[in-house]
């Protein structure tokens, strides 16, 4: 009797050892399987996602949402952040792109009626950059079609000048789709940016409005299709609206950061940590200038120095110009080791090398 219980026993040990292997396996095989409405994601759930990446993406809204570039597509999926929450992302190209973000739970429940949000940023492969989303308002039962038929980037910002931006459409995209409330209205102003480029990469954006293409979006219920268009076409920017910029190289010893005045610069995208430093070598593009700003206005700071060094050269900034600064010297005084040297150039001719 107690050797056929010891044998039962034994088998059951084996059983019971056996069907937790099971269990394990099974579950392990659930885990791991992509949901059906994520089958096309690309390499769902990380996209992206790389803790070595240098675009960070702030999720400041409550809610967990889905990334992607351009538009929300399989193929363009980035990653997924929690709420209130960020994730860095690697991304194929340095160049500007449109980040979309979408309510993960609504999008599931709503598909492309969910809350969206889209902005423009940039990525680079060097330096940092950030940006903030959140999904909300953008949202609805009516669809927004945008047809950018020009060279280049739209953003179209609400009209009140909140700086709330509306969507954002690439150059030369077609039928960008924005989900918008119906019976309520969306009054825009497009914000066109030109993309510039240094040796054949975009590196900065300068802008410019178009006043005379602002427009009020509205689907009713009645509206066959429940769609409204909106197409952009025969824009031609003329130069003298182009803002001045800034091509600044850094021949000096030091790691450092430029200002005009106490505002620091950038090239049209948000740095990585509200700071954007350019190590000794570095050259780089600074837009945000406006004309009649003098040149002097621009310094340069170093945690190695007491004071900034600021630009010698007494010229009051032009539209359409590139200023070409370069800051010289090597040292740590910054009052007597370091100088500057400004040169001009037509944007036309600089930005067509």
């Amino acid at each position: 009797m107690k050797k056929n219980l010891a044998k039962f026993l034994a088998f059951a040990v084996v059983v019971f050892i056996l069907a937790s292997c099971n269990v394990t396996v099974n579950e392990n095989d659930e885990k791991g399987k992509v949901p059906e409405k994520y089958k096309d994601f690309f390499q769902y759930p990380d996209g992206r996602k790389d803790p070595k990446g240098l675009l960070q993406i702030n999720n400041t809204a409550n809610s967990e949402v889905l990334l992607f570039t351009s538009d929300v597509s399989g193929a363009n999926y980035i990653g997924t952040v929690a709420s209130l929450n960020s994730i860095k992302v690697k991304l194929p190209e340095q160049k500007f792109y449109t980040i979309v973000a979408v309510d993960k739970k609504l999008w599931e429940e709503r598909g492309e009626q969910a809350d969206r949000f889209s902005d423009l940023t940039y990525y680079s492969n060097t330096q940092p950059f950030s940006m903030s989303v959140r999904p909300s308002g953008m949202y609805g039962g009516g669809k927004w079609y945008i047809n950018n038929n020009t060279n280049y980037w739209i953003s179209f910002k609400k009209a009140d000048q909140s700086g709330e931006t509306f969507a954002v459409a690439a150059p030369n995209a077609k039928r960008v789709l924005i989900p918008v409330q119906l019976n309520t209205t969306y009054d825009y102003v497009p914000h066109f940016y030109r993309e510039l480029k240094y040796q054949g990469q975009v590196i900065a954006l300068a802008e410019s409005d178009v006043i005379s293409q602002a427009d009020t979006v509205i689907v009713r219920e009645t509206t066959p299709g429940q769609t409204f268009t909106t197409d952009i076409g025969n824009t031609n920017i003329p130069s003298s609206k182009i803002k001045p910029t800034v091509f600044f190289t850094n021949s000096s010893d030091k790691t450092v950061r430029a200002y005009s005045g106490n505002v620091q610069l950038g090239n049209g995208a948000t740095p990585g940590g509200d700071d954007f430093a350019l190590m000794a070598g570095d050259n780089f593009l600074f837009t945000g200038l406006t004309a009649g700003t003098k040149v002097n206005s621009i310094n340069f700071a170093s945690i190695a120095w007491s004071s900034r060094v600021y630009v010698s050269q007494d010229t009051t900034m032009e539209n359409n110009k590139v200023y070409k600064i370069t800051l010289n010297g090597r040292g740590g005084n910054p009052a007597a080791d370091y100088s500057t040297t400004v040169s001009d150039e037509d944007a036309e001719e600089f930005f067509a090398n």
